[in-house]
């Protein structure tokens, strides 16, 4: 049998690698496969000298190849991301309604019904027919907003609109979402944020949203414009629409730019993904859409994972956050002396590093998992491993990496401590499956854990009893300098998460026992601790604390707790205190049949699913 004549056709890729080739033009399969230049020609190149050029040309190509290698895998790794947000987009289009134009739509009913109330009914939101909602404006003004055009003037601009609703979503929709985060004289304030929000069209595009709910939310409540306004909220339910729509694409399209070059070499944009996705979480969450958290939260935390992954690691495979900050400075790979402003993108980092930080450890009571960044928690919140790696007076050296407090007002170790209840908390039940669970080391594990939360509050009510002026900045002290807000002191917000997270281990360590003496103590010291708050609109950074105390309240205390809602007035659709109540409601009406059916099962993290639906109480 006579055997096929060897080709010469072939690439002389493929001829310097020794491989068979199936000269496919313009680019045979195997260069394609492996993302490398594919070479043809009836000249020979003048690398392929059959001596050193030759040599150097394959070594060059096989660190290409490998290169590549790790390229494609990262975009595999990436392509998850992308599939998320495309499925929202998806979903988005099957609802009858954006769930902000529905919320907003509800709020202006209940005010046309009660005329000075607002409606504090904790069931689902009712949605009109598509019939009744305003035809969409044509081109360019699907970007304004109604409601902030018309307390503007309508004869302005589009960018003076714009800069209006930005600068809106800068002094009061932003401060209210995070009232903790008070940047400093020397930081610049939140120049960052609006630096990034002139850049980054995703960001934009929810800022704008989340502008137009709650100025609309606002007004839709006030009985001296309700009717006054009453047109403008109907005509901008489409609009909120198309913004929310709008912000989805943006986020989308820059997902991909950042899955199509992969996130080495592209840290910048990939922190600005990351901070779009946290962002649209969180406003979501605000006007009580629900659905897709859990994958913005999956999405969010696998590229800080890559980022970490790729920008993070030292040549000794240590791994360090302020290498990202490093990088990102405003002159990339130099440090940053420790009198001067971060940079816009380092600012970015930081301020959603620490939000998604906050969120997962939350989330991780409802999902009944560990947090999915619980492998940096150390590094973050705590690292003084890390001080050897890093320069003296460098801005960049300052531990922890992460201060919770600056941006959420929590000590660090509440979150410590409450990943290892639920660390404990999903320890007990693997037990419990297997009939393994031994209570005396329950006991053993979870005392520790209470002596150490019960020494934390005992040392921040002395410090509450003690004068201070931390907050109140000199004139001698830039770095204290900072806008003043209506909000409770950082101290006395983490004492409130301390006692009800001391009620989420007893409720771990013992079952539901809502009569037990140390569980209604500790009940009775959060509610008192609530109920001192200097306004009742401070409850919205305290909505996992007020829920986790609701739920064990007892019936006489019932009335405290609604009370505390009702006081907030309109505002208290704007986050997630109405679903936080939602979920006391359930509880309260359920009391019988916790007790005799489902206690055995029973516990925080089933309250918070008890609406049909996994909660994010933040």
């Amino acid at each position: 049998m006579t055997s096929k004549p060897r080709s010469f056709a072939g690439c002389w890729t493929c001829r310097l690698r020794r491989k068979k080739c199936d000269e496919s033009r313009p680019i045979c399969n195997a260069c394609t496969s492996l993302d490398i230049n594919c070479t043809y020609g009836s000249a020979k190149p003048e690398w392929m000298d059959g001596g050193e050029k030759q040599r150097e040309k394959g070594e060059w190509l096989k660190r290409e190849i490998k290169k590549r290698a790790n390229l494609r895998r990262e975009r595999r790794n990436m392509q998850g991301l992308e599939v998320k947000l495309e499925s929202l987009g998806v979903a988005g289009e099957q609802d009858d309604q954006s769930i902000i134009t529905t919320a907003l739509q509800d709020t202006l009913e209940s005010a046309e019904i009660s005329g000075t109330t607002t409606d504090s009914s904790t069931s689902g939101h009712s949605t009109d027919s598509p019939a009744t909602q305003p035809s969409p404006p044509s081109g360019n003004e699907t970007y304004n907003n109604v409601l902030l055009v018309e307390a503007v003037g309508p004869a302005l601009s589009l960018e003076d609109r714009d800069a209006h609703s930005i600068m809106f979503y800068l002094d009061y929709v932003f401060p209210f979402q995070f009232p903790f985060y008070r940047p400093s004289f020397l930081d610049m304030g939140r120049g960052w944020l609006l630096v990034l929000l002139t850049k980054n069209k995703a960001l934009f595009h929810i800022a704008m949203t989340m502008s137009s709910y709650f100025y609309g939310l606002v007004l839709s409540n006030s009985t001296e414009t309700l009717d006054e306004h009453k047109s403008c909220t109907a005509a901008n339910l489409q609009l909120l629409q198309n913004q929310q729509q709008r912000a989805l694409q943006c986020l989308q399209q820059e997902l991909r730019d950042v899955v199509n070059k992969g996130v080495k070499g592209h840290l910048a944009e990939a922190g600005r993904v990351m901070a779009s996705i946290v962002q649209l979480l969180t406003s979501e969450v605000a006007v009580a859409n629900f659905g897709n958290w859990t994958m913005h939260l999956e999405a969010a935390s696998e590229l800080f994972d890559e980022m970490m992954k790729h920008h993070g690691s030292a040549d000794d495979g240590h791994h360090c956050f302020m290498m990202l900050l490093f990088q990102l400075g405003s002159i990339p790979f130099s440090w940053t002396p420790r009198f001067h402003p971060w940079g816009t993108d380092q600012a970015t980092l930081r301020f959603f590093t620490a939000q998604l930080l906050y969120f997962d450890t939350i989330a991780s009571v409802t999902l009944e998992q560990p947090p999915r960044l619980e492998r940096w928690h150390r590094h973050l919140l705590s690292g003084p491993e890390d001080d050897a790696h890093l320069p003296k007076g460098d801005k960049e050296h300052t531990l922890p990496h992460i201060n919770l407090e600056e941006f959420c007002g929590l000590q660090n170790w509440i979150i410590t401590t409450l990943t290892e209840i639920t660390t404990l908390s999903n320890w007990k039940k693997q037990q419990k499956q297997s009939s393994s669970l031994s209570i005396s080391e329950l006991v053993r594990r979870a005392q520790p854990i209470e002596s150490f939360l019960s020494s934390k509050i005992q040392q921040l009510e002395q410090q509450q009893n003690q004068p201070s002026t931390s907050d109140c900045p000199t004139a001698t002290s830039l770095h204290a300098y900072s806008t003043s807000q209506a909000i409770h002191d950082k101290s006395f917000n983490t004492i409130i998460w301390a006692q009800a997270i001391l009620i989420y281990l007893k409720v771990v360590v013992s079952g539901w026992q809502p009569a037990s003496p140390e569980i209604v103590s500790s009940v009775t010291s959060t509610m008192n601790l609530l109920m001192h708050l200097p306004s009742p609109k401070c409850l919205h950074t305290l909505v996992w604390p007020f829920t986790v105390a609701g739920c064990l309240a007892s019936p006489e205390q019932e009335t405290v707790f609604r009370e505390m809602f009702n006081a907030m007035g309109p505002i208290q659709a704007f986050g997630t205190v109405k679903e936080g109540v939602g979920i006391l409601e359930h509880v309260w009406g359920n009391r019988g049949r916790i007790e005799q059916e489902w206690k055995e099962g029973w516990d925080l993290s089933a309250c918070f699913r008890c609406l049909g639906r996994p909660s994010l109480l933040i």
